[in-house]
């Protein structure tokens, strides 16, 4: 799963920003407002930043796509992904401490308001909420004569006020409830104006391109729908999406469309999980396994990538099912052999056996790779999830494309990690198996690491094995 953006590997949280908090008014902010959330619904549910007065969000980069030779260079930027989860906050709380004087300045409310109408500028854009808290001395009396200033401002209807930073918990759970209000408007209104998209038709656009702008939108309403906690509005947006990718193959070359068909079934698992619809994950994983088996069955310089995509989606889906069962094992139907870790962690291994094998031909069989000029310059990794990098001068090679491709199948066929990881994969499996009780399943797993070592000349753990099978000692 490590091979996967964090971005999509969990739920995302509701984003917020404290801007201009101390680290510590920050850390003892986020501590109560995360205690306020657990009391209110059982678990966290916004992540917090801490940034600087002189906050800089990143331009929108809107309109672009009616201009004249627009034209569409891939399906989903990596950097949107990481923008919408870690950079771009749905609300910015600017902290005020004044809690060191009994009275403050006339300078201290004209700096805050300063500041306040540069947040305000900078959120502007990207219409981010607003959202004001101030720490006042513990012994003001009536605090909101203090801030005056600040409640004449447009957002002035947003401030919460605390009297000394004794007071932040006691605060919290307003504040809590105005950040969580607001940054769900904010996600509702990105959803819509990314709906929009798909209804959208622009004339100077081939119908490819107008498709894949349907599927880049749908996998957008999709995610911004997980922030709002729309599990049905999310995986039905996912579902549109990944058929498109499936039927429609000139959106994209195999790779990247394969690619986001993975980050989707992993973001589609965990709804189905979470929603403890298990059945559902199983129908996806068959569907998702059937399609990766479909594509890249030739013997070309793609070929490597079917069975790694495979054991990576079997590895993936086994993790996920080992965590339901240990926190809710009456979820699990032990009679469906797919709702077995154990299962999946056997189908990962025999994948990655077969990455192996074609490692070995493409290293030293008859069907070695043929080697790489060299020509272009380094790879360059592209913006795009999933798409092929391309390299630094492509200008100078013939064939880039082609010279990518063989650059990658050499350093996969190179890479030498497959038996090791062949060898963890039997080694869970295993386990799984003997939990369960599944004697059979055992014994097959320890023929297989035989097997695997075996193959590895790994000569004396692998007649050590077949000794203690012959003993009738293995289980």
């Amino acid at each position: 799963m490590d091979e996967y953006p964090r971005e999509v590997r969990a739920p995302p949280l509701l984003l917020t920003a404290f801007v201009g908090a101390s680290p510590d008014l920050s850390a003892k902010l986020t501590e109560s407002l995360h205690e306020t959330a657990i009391a209110a619904c059982g678990q966290k549910r916004v992540k917090y930043l801490t940034l600087d007065y002189d906050i800089r969000l990143p331009p929108t980069k809107r309109g672009g796509k009616e201009v004249q030779g627009y034209r569409v260079g891939g399906l989903l930027k990596r950097r949107w992904l990481e923008k919408v989860c870690t950079v771009v906050p749905a609300v910015i709380v600017v902290c005020f401490d004044w809690s060191s004087s009994p009275q403050a300045s006339q300078q201290d409310e004209a700096q805050a308001i300063a500041r306040l109408q540069h947040a305000r500028r900078q959120a502007k854009d990207r219409e981010v909420r607003i959202v004001l808290f101030v720490v006042l001395h513990a012994s003001i009396s009536d605090p909101d004569s203090q801030c005056s200033a600040l409640r004449q401002q447009p957002e002035g209807q947003g401030v919460v006020i605390a009297t000394g930073v004794v007071d932040v918990p006691a605060k919290a759970q307003k504040l809590e409830r105005l950040v969580y209000q607001n940054a769900m408007a904010f996600y509702g209104d990105e959803e819509k104006r990314h709906r929009k998209a798909l209804t959208t038709k622009i004339p100077t656009l081939p119908q490819s391109a107008q498709n894949a702008l349907q599927v880049r939108a749908s996998f957008k309403v999709a995610f911004l729908s997980e922030f709002r906690r729309d599990a049905r509005g999310a995986l039905r947006s996912y579902i549109r999406a990944y058929e498109q990718l499936i039927k429609d193959t000139e959106v994209a070359d195999i790779v990247e469309r394969m690619d986001l068909c993975n980050h989707i079934s992993i973001r589609m698992y965990q709804l189905y999980l979470q929603s403890h619809d298990v059945a559902a994950a199983v129908h996806h994983c068959r569907i998702h396994t059937a399609t990766l088996r479909n594509w890249c069955v030739d013997g070309g310089l793609l070929a490597w990538r079917r069975w790694h995509w495979l054991a990576s989606n079997h590895q993936l889906f086994a993790e996920l099912l080992e965590s339901v069962a240990q926190q809710l094992p009456l979820l699990i139907d032990q009679a469906d052999m797919w709702q077995f870790p154990g299962y999946h962690y056997q189908s990962a291994s025999a994948y990655v056996s077969r990455l192996r094998r074609w490692a070995t031909e493409a290293s030293t069989g008859s069907t070695r790779l043929p080697p790489a000029s060299g020509d272009g310059g380094d790879i360059v990794p592209t913006a795009f999830v999933g798409q092929a990098a391309s390299l630094e001068r492509p200008e100078d090679c013939p064939d880039a494309v082609r010279e990518v491709q063989l650059r990658t199948a050499h350093a996969q066929a190179s890479s030498g990690k497959q038996g090791e990881r062949c060898l963890q994969l039997l080694t869970r499996a295993q386990a799984a198996c003997k939990e369960r009780g599944y004697t059979s399943g055992s014994s097959v797993c320890s023929a297989r690491v035989a097997e695997e070592y075996l193959a590895s000349g790994n000569l004396v753990a692998a007649s050590k094995l077949y000794e203690r099978f012959g003993k009738g000692t293995v289980q």
